[in-house]
């Protein structure tokens, strides 16, 4: 009998507030997802500029320190093209719209949340999302 076994994406989690990282990969680790944590751009394009890393889905706080996410998303996918991306926020989207921070058609979960619902959307955009480049190119 031949069985296909899908795999779970990994995941690159950015926050620069420390409890709220940890939360969110403590969510997604006991789910049984692979995750790397990053506090902000720089730690983030590190690691993803290491081959021996794969990273499919990033989630990224939006506004932080030294690079919002949305400059992050588009550094990351200039290394791995086929990533996806998950935003969050204490904002509302139509602020970060308004700013230009967040594009049309991006995913998006205003903080605070709980597991199910960044289950979810993880799962939504792994299924269903487009690659961020698909998002971003003219």
């Amino acid at each position: 009998m031949h069985r296909t076994f899908l795999l779970k994406p990994n995941i690159l989690v950015v926050d620069d507030e420390q409890p709220v990282r940890e939360l969110i990969a403590l969510f997604l680790e006991t789910s049984g997802y692979t995750v790397y944590q990053a506090e902000g751009g720089h730690q983030a394009l590190n690691l993803v500029a290491d081959p021996g890393i794969m990273v499919d889905i990033l989630v990224t706080d939006i506004i932080m320190p030294y690079m919002h996410g949305r400059e992050l998303a588009n550094r990351i996918c200039s290394i791995r093209p086929h990533i996806k991306v998950l935003f969050v926020s204490a904002y509302s989207a139509q602020i970060l719209s308004n700013q230009n921070l967040c594009p049309d058609g991006a995913d998006y979960i205003r903080k605070p949340f709980g597991k199910a619902l960044l289950l979810q959307r993880i799962s939504k955009v792994w299924d269903t999302g487009p690659k961020w480049k698909e998002l971003t190119s003219p």
